[in-house]
């Protein structure tokens, strides 16, 4: 492979710190690995095997009475430290010293008790000098480990590699000293040895250089505020049952193969997943740095955690196919039989991997948002559909089955993960334009399942409703309308339509036709619209039996504007050029005109029309306020302060599916569905609200779409200047969210028409003065 190009990609990596991290602690672990498989083929030239054998359980014991000992902190430091603040040393030292005395008292009451949980290093208990050696190990080991999550937190993982490389060769240093060489506790002596000074040398630096550039760097960072003991503690406590969790998994392999399949099927078994674990480490490695980097900058943790996915699994899809074609000659080096038995189950575990990486990627999105509960629940779930799986395919193909089971159960998760979680928050990574043709027959579909739901519903509730409204009997349902909000909308008659039945299903469509009611009533008694006669008429309200708000209007017939557009669609880009637009603009002008005066737009008026959405919007979308919250206020706030606007009574949902027309288009008949209209709302965005909206029927476009294209050119189209279009934008996505319950904040929907407006605001930003005619970058 050409130099130049791997070159040029390890510079970019290197000037990005979720990168330059990660691939610093994926080198580390990579180091760690290679220097301890040297250690372990000196100590099998240098003793004989049961020595090795022994040493070997000392190391595995104390490793994981650490484990059990470090509770996890080390995933508190990768959290909170980069946030940390002045409380840096202090949050770094309490972990070191909560860890130490666990510790202590681990060790303690394992070497006591060896008697009758590992007779066979019970001498640790006879030897009093080693047994205290034991305990401090332990103890120092975690520091070793938590000191790791330390430098990781404070972005400086160069320092994990270099710490963890001269660690590998100090030991194998020590291990050859001629003392150490004839003590039969060598290996464990050349294991420990090195911890004490290494730890001090660290710290030193960590003390005097890291932490303090670190203060200075995020004294004034603006999450500090939640690291909070009750906050660590919240974090540490289901984050230590998380880990539980995955160390009981692993530790229960070995058992379950041992007791399913036999002991020379464990040793197979165990040789493979050592070689499988090294591609685990890999994805452990980068989630760490997305921990840090996440928890740094948490508005941009859709972009990290994408970002560590694609490099994670760019490392791991050639070292997968690596594994998968050399399995047999890897194995070979311990035996045929570990080829033969062997080889199908490693390549099973290897092409885990790509899935395993998912679900870890989301265990740290998980850890940056806090949301802890759920995600001890998945990790549960997930490593108890594991052992299940992994039973069964045990006891029908032996470690082949493990494999399959692992396999499955890793993919499952991964699928699910995507579908719920991970995918919402990564699709606004892709351009979604070319999802439409899939989009479009699914929300037809979806329409036409739930047309077909409510006219079963109404026409089984008719008779009671009827009752309520005083309506006719013998009246059937005609037709059911699509609708976006929580209200079922039909059409009643004898034998054609007479009325249309509105029924609330949710407290929102409660809300919502109250409050088109109520407008309906005030503008109906306006004498300043007086002629004006576009507004629908009210028979009837009432609650149906359920408490349900319903009501029933004169029916009008007559043609919607996006059926018509459907018919006439203007040409290219400009829908309504054959004067459809032309007739709902003249139609709806006497109620702006007759009803509005001029405002200067100063704080007080941005506050009611921009400030109010956007903290609805930021409450659904659960949004950072100094995040993308505060680049729609600054955007819309710089293309409109010290404009004049006109403040009066505007529809607030003018789109064409709300304007009816005669046969020919050339008169409006009505204006329905007033719930999102105000008294003192900005009329411009009536109009450009039927532009986009009669835009995105013609052209088969999202608004997110149009906003995003509206605002990246940075000029006027078709008379509507960005700062209006990010303004009709915000009241448009407000009202839905107002009226609904039915879209997600990290569904499709939102994905394509909020988070992508918002992920453009984070580039460009409006220019104060030029009136919303240009841009500042």
């Amino acid at each position: 492979m050409p130099t130049a190009p791997v070159l040029a990609l390890l510079s970019r990596a290197a000037r990005q710190p979720l990168l330059r991290n990660g691939y610093a602690l994926v080198a580390s672990a990579g180091t760690s690995a290679v220097l301890g498989m040297a250690f372990w083929v000196v100590a099998a030239r240098a003793w004989p095997a049961e020595t090795v054998g022994v040493g070997s359980a000392l190391v595995a014991a104390m490793t994981l009475l650490s484990t059990l000992a470090q509770l996890n902190l080390s995933n508190v430091l990768n959290r909170f430290l980069p946030v940390a603040g002045a409380r840096s040393g202090r949050l770094v030292l309490t972990c070191y010293a909560v860890s130490f005395g666990v510790a202590l008292l681990v060790g303690a009451g394992f070497v006591v008790g060896t008697r009758w949980w590992a007779p066979s290093l019970a001498f640790l208990a006879d030897d009093r000098a080693l047994g205290l050696w034991f305990v401090a190990a332990v103890a120092l080991w975690g520091l070793f480990v938590l000191q790791d999550g330390a430098l990781a937190g404070l972005r400086h993982s160069g320092w994990v590699l270099g710490k963890n490389a001269v660690f590998g060769a100090v030991k194998l240093g020590v291990l050859l000293v001629p003392l150490v060489l004839l003590s039969d506790q060598g290996i464990f002596l050349a294991w420990t040895l090195p911890l004490l000074p290494m730890l001090l040398a660290v710290h030193l630096v960590m003390a005097r250089r890291l932490l303090p550039g670190h203060v200075v760097r995020t004294r004034v960072h603006p999450a500090r505020t939640r690291v909070t003991p009750r906050s660590v503690a919240r974090f540490a406590s289901a984050d230590y049952l998380v880990a539980l969790a995955g160390t009981g998994l692993t530790s229960v392999l070995p058992i379950l193969v041992l007791e399913v399949s036999g002991a020379e099927q464990a040793a197979y078994f165990a040789v493979a997943w050592n070689i499988f674990y090294s591609l685990y480490l890999v994805s452990r490695s980068m989630a760490t740095s997305l921990l840090v980097e996440g928890a740094t900058d948490t508005g941009r943790l859709a972009d990290l955690s994408y970002r560590t996915l694609v490099h994670t699994v760019g490392m791991l899809a050639p070292a997968v196919a690596l594994i998968w074609l050399l399995a047999p000659q890897l194995l070979a080096f311990f035996g045929p039989d570990y080829a033969e038995d062997g080889t199908p189950m490693l390549r099973l575990l290897a092409l885990s991997a790509i899935p395993s990486a998912v679900v870890v990627v989301y265990g740290a999105v998980e850890r940056v948002r806090a949301r802890m509960r759920r995600f001890v629940l998945v990790t549960l779930a997930i490593n108890l559909a594991a052992v299940v799986l992994i039973w069964a395919g045990l006891q029908r193909a032996g470690i082949t089955g493990l494999g399959l089971g692992w396999l499955a159960a890793q993919s499952v998760a991964a699928a699910a993960l995507l579908a719920t979680v991970l995918g919402p928050l990564w699709v606004s990574r892709v351009r979604l334009s070319g999802l439409g043709w899939l989009v479009r027959p699914a929300r037809r579909v979806r329409a036409r399942v739930h047309r077909q739901r409510d006219r079963r519903l109404l026409s089984r509730d008719l008779g009671e409703l009827a009752g309520v409204l005083g309506l006719p009997a013998g009246w059937r349902v005609q037709q059911v309308m699509s609708t976006v909000g929580d209200v079922t909308v039909a059409a009643v008659g004898p034998g054609r339509a007479a009325a249309v039945l509105k029924c609330s299903r949710s407290p929102r469509g409660d809300a919502a036709l109250t409050r088109a009611s109520a407008a309906v009533a005030l503008l109906a008694r306006d004498e300043r619209l007086t002629g004006w006669d576009l507004l629908p008429v009210v028979r009837a309200a009432g609650r149906s039996a359920a408490g349900r708000v319903v009501l029933v209007e004169d029916f009008v017939a007559g043609r919607s504007l996006g059926d018509l557009l459907e018919e006439r669609p203007g040409p290219g880009a400009a829908p309504g050029s054959d004067g459809l637009l032309d007739v709902v603009t003249d139609a709806v002008r006497p109620l702006h005109e007759r009803t509005s005066v001029p405002v200067l737009v100063d704080d007080d008026v941005l506050a009611g029309w921009v400030d109010a959405p956007l903290r609805r919007l930021q409450e659904w979308a659960e949004l950072d306020a100094d995040g993308a919250i505060a680049e729609v206020r600054a955007a819309i706030g710089h293309g409109l302060a010290g404009r004049s606007l006109r403040r009066g009574w505007l529809h607030g949902d003018l789109a064409p599916g709300n304007v009816l027309l005669d046969p020919t288009g050339t008169r409006v008949r009505a204006l329905l569905d007033w719930e999102r209209a105000t008294a003192d709302g900005p009329v411009e965005v009536d109009l450009c609200h039927l532009w986009l909206t009669a835009r995105m029927q013609v052209e088969r476009r999202e608004l997110g779409d149009l906003v995003t294209q509206a605002v990246g050119r940075g000029r006027a189209e078709a008379a509507y200047d960005p700062a209006l279009v990010l303004l009709t934008w915000l009241h448009h996505v407000s009202g839905i969210v107002d009226k609904t319950g039915s879209y997600a904040p990290g569904g499709i929907w939102a994905i394509r028409n909020v988070h992508a407006v918002l992920r453009r605001l984070e580039r460009p930003t409006l220019a104060a003065g030029d009136g919303g005619s240009g841009w500042r970058r």
